[in-house]
């Protein structure tokens, strides 16, 4: 009998005790699979991160009081960063530097430079990385990718897809404050946006070149309290409504992706069409954040008497112990790809490189805006 390969040991940063992203999504996954434990955590201070351990009862964790002392455990194997865009850099490069395995939300850094820096380090030192662009993790995206490639919809003339990113709403809690400056990395362009256009271009194939809009038409937001009372106004330079036309790589079809800030008042959080020769399909979510939240298909072939018109059941196979209805779901896929499981069924690893090539898309989109011109970014 085969031996049963050992878990990897994960030295988390960013699961705090009192909630995070981290708890609602890879904690769950993490605690019922058989590839991976946590064994260590690092938060903004030691007492954190201790108080983190005994909140989510992971009594053999290892604590830690700053990146460096993490990196240098010699009983972790993956060091996993699950906390705002602006401390990337300076949490995964001492990881990199001490030759671990890295996970990572996106957007990777703040920038392309800071991107691109890592990327070479990490390539240079030889280890796997992961970045949460787990969107094409979701059972909906890969079906819709399965379509296209099965050539139903004959050749892709077009495509347009439409969200509500829910940053930048009437209200801001103040924990989301961090996306309001521009330079900070974190925004609707390249979080919710960002998501949704990663996971059009695994569909479809990247941009042969685009052109972009950005408007930042509320440069000024309510901040208000757990309560929902307004504590104050505060200043954003972050854009808050986005629109990219663009002509993809392969087979020269047009593009339109738009995104704006806050909830539909219409219930159109998200929308996406792709138009063939043969047919078209839609996606409909309940919310932009695609990454999160399962979008329905329908599939069109025909034109006229002859029209055919069918919900496309899509099968959520998947991470262990997670369901289609929690956060868990595309981030356990995710993981699981990772440790070779799942890529039969349309799995796949989302590395450095991927997220690298996500920047250099964004940084094509803010050039776009800023002089007016068609940019490339392969």
């Amino acid at each position: 009998m085969a031996q049963k390969p050992e878990s990897k040991r994960i030295g988390f940063i960013g699961l705090s005790a009192v909630g995070s992203w981290a708890s609602i999504s890879h904690l769950h996954y993490l605690r019922t699979t058989p590839h991976y434990k946590i064994i260590a955590l690092q938060n903004s201070s030691k007492d954190s991160a201790t108080a983190a351990k005994k909140a989510h009862n992971l009594p053999n964790a290892n604590t830690h009081a700053d990146p460096s002392s993490l990196a240098q455990d010699p009983n972790v194997d993956i060091v996993a960063v699950s906390v705002k865009v602006p401390q990337h850099y300076d949490l995964i490069k001492p990881a990199l530097e001490a030759n671990k395995d890295i996970f990572v939300e996106w957007p990777l850094a703040r920038t392309l430079s800071e991107a691109e820096e890592l990327l070479s380090l990490a390539q240079a030192k030889g280890v796997r990385t992961l970045v949460g662009l787990q969107a094409r993790q979701s059972p909906a995206i890969v079906k819709a990718r399965e379509i296209v490639q099965s050539g139903k919809l004959g050749r892709i003339v077009g495509t347009t897809m439409y969200g509500h990113g829910m940053l930048f709403g009437p209200q801001t809690p103040e924990h989301l404050t961090y996306t309001f400056p521009i330079e900070n990395g974190a925004n609707l362009l390249t979080i919710p946006f960002g998501h949704a256009v990663d996971a059009l271009c695994y569909v479809l194939g990247e941009w042969e070149s685009l052109t972009a809009t950005l408007a930042n038409q509320f440069p000024e937001l309510a901040v208000v309290d757990a309560e929902g009372s307004e504590i104050r106004k505060e200043r954003k330079s972050s854009h808050d409504y986005i629109s990219v036309t663009g002509i993809l790589a392969d087979g020269g079809g047009v593009v339109d992706a738009t995104y704006a800030g806050g909830a539909s008042r219409t219930g159109r959080d998200f929308y996406w069409e792709i138009n063939g020769t043969e047919g078209s399909l839609t996606l409909k979510g309940q919310k932009g954040h695609i990454q999160m939240f399962q979008p329905t298909l329908e599939l069109v072939i025909g034109d006229g008497a002859g029209k055919k018109v069918e919900a496309v059941h899509v099968e959520m196979k998947g991470a262990e112990g997670t369901n289609h209805g929690d956060f868990s779901f595309n981030v356990g896929r995710a993981w699981d790809a990772w440790a070779g499981e799942g890529l039969e069924e349309g799995g796949s690893v989302t590395t450095f490189e991927d997220a690298v090539v996500r920047h250099r898309m964004m940084e094509a989109i803010y050039r776009s805006a800023e002089k007016g011109t068609w940019e490339k970014y392969l």
